[in-house]
């Protein structure tokens, strides 16, 4: 191999990979080192850490979607005699003929909310645990993958990848 190749090499491994050693070596707390790897992770998935900055939810601990209304569930009747109903199905009532006569006559209307554009439906998908669903990703995995700090402690594998997880930071 010649200079440049092995430049570029060294080069591209340095930049694609967080320098967790280094990091956890300074002389500064532990949660600022922990605060700094989770950072650092972050810049080196362009895309997501593009959409933190953009949603304005870097550092911010508020579980609300900016400017974002949500749908209401769809009505839906499900052949329950050609499979095993699931055994929570059991836990809920199920909904009178009428009110079901009303929701397929309903469902001719359009509805007055717009949906988000996808773009902006999938970066709302980001800011949000996988596992609940609910509150904000606060918590990543040696994976790089992220779930909240509820979920994360519970999990094993990594509910995206599942790789064994061996490394959970707390964001802030």
């Amino acid at each position: 191999m010649n200079l440049m190749t092995t430049f570029l090499l060294d080069l591209l491994t340095i930049s694609r990979f967080v320098n967790f050693t280094g990091i956890m070596s300074k002389k500064i707390s532990q949660s600022n080192k922990e605060t700094e790897f989770a950072l650092s992770a972050l810049m080196e998935i362009p895309l997501q850490y593009k959409a933190t900055l953009q949603l304005g939810i870097l550092g911010r601990r508020l579980a609300k979607s900016p400017e974002q209304v949500p749908l209401p569930p769809p009505f839906a009747s499900y052949n329950t005699t050609s499979r095993a109903a699931p055994s929570w199905a059991n836990n809920f009532q199920s909904v009178p003929s009428n009110l079901r006569e009303e929701a397929t006559l309903d469902s001719t209307i359009t509805p007055s909310v717009t949906p988000p554009p996808a773009a902006d439906a999938r970066a709302s998908e980001l800011q949000f645990c996988p596992v609940c669903l609910a509150k904000p990703r606060d918590m990543a995995f040696g994976c790089g993958h992220q779930t909240c700090s509820g979920c994360g402690p519970q999990v094993a594998d990594c509910p995206i990848c599942r790789r064994p997880i061996d490394t959970r930071v707390k964001l802030y």
